[in-house]
C-alpha cells in the first residue's frame, strides 16, 4: 500500500501550527490551537509534504481512495504518531428529522483513523492540549476545473444524519482508534477534497471515487 507523509522538520506540529487559527467558534467545546512549549529563536521550518504519492500544484499530496496517509508530530523522520485513510467518497441523503439542505451536494467522507499513545495535536479543547479535527473546517473543495469553493461546512455537518453514531467525533486525542464521516458540502458534483490539518499542503481526493 502507497503511503503519503507529512513530516514536521525538526519541530513537533503543534510549535509549526501556532499561527494557524482554530476553528470556527461552537457552543462547546472551545477549541484554540495550543501554545509552542518553549520560544524558539530561529524560524520555525514549514512542513515538508513526502512520500510516493505524487504532490500537486497546491502544494497537496495526491492520494488514492483506500490509500493509508501518515501524520509525524515528534519531529522529522520519527516514527508516525496517527495514520488514516479515507476509504469511501460518496454523495449522501440526508435522513434527519428537519434536516437542513445542503447548499451544494451533501457528501460523506468515510475514515478510519488510529492515534498513537504519543499523538500530540495542534488543537487545546476545553483545556486539553494536543487534540485534533477531521471536521469541514479542516477540509477543503475544489470544482473540476480547480476553482476552490468558497466552504465546505454548513449545517448538514451534524444535521443531515439521523444516526449521529456515524459521524466522527468533532475532537480526539491520542490513543484513540475511530471509524466514521465527515459530512461536506461541496458546490459541485464532481471535484476534489483536500484535508489540510495545518493550513498548507495536506492531502486531497477526487470525487465521486473513479
Amino acid at each position: 500500500m502507497n503511503t503519503s507523509r507529512i513530516a514536521a522538520g525538526t519541530a513537533v506540529l503543534a510549535l509549526l501550527l501556532t499561527a494557524c487559527s482554530g476553528p470556527a467558534p461552537q457552543a462547546a467545546p472551545t477549541a484554540s490551537v495550543a501554545p509552542a512549549s518553549t520560544p524558539s529563536a530561529t524560524p520555525t521550518p514549514a512542513p515538508a509534504a513526502t512520500g510516493t504519492g505524487t504532490e500537486n500544484e497546491r502544494g497537496q499530496l495526491v492520494t488514492k481512495i483506500g490509500e493509508e496517509a501518515i501524520l509525524v508530530t515528534d519531529g522529522y523522520d520519527a516514527p508516525p504518531t496517527l495514520t488514516f485513510k479515507v476509504t469511501s467518497i460518496k454523495p449522501i441523503k440526508c435522513d434527519a428529522p428537519n434536516a437542513p439542505r445542503p447548499t451544494g451536494t451533501a457528501i460523506a467522507v468515510a475514515l478510519e483513523i488510529v492515534a498513537s499513545p504519543r499523538f500530540s495535536g495542534p488543537l487545546k479543547v476545553d483545556g486539553q492540549s494536543g487534540m485534533i479535527s477531521f471536521g469541514p473546517h479542516y477540509w477543503k473543495g475544489y470544482a473540476s476545473d480547480g476553482t476552490r469553493m468558497t466552504t465546505v461546512q454548513s449545517a448538514v455537518e451534524h444535521g443531515c444524519l439521523a444516526d449521529k453514531t456515524k459521524l466522527l467525533p468533532r475532537y480526539f486525542g491520542k490513543g484513540e482508534r475511530l471509524t466514521g464521516l465527515v459530512i461536506l458540502d461541496v458546490t459541485t458534483p464532481a471535484g476534489e477534497v483536500s484535508f489540510v490539518p495545518n493550513g498548507i499542503g495536506g492531502w486531497v481526493w477526487k470525487y465521486p471515487a473513479t
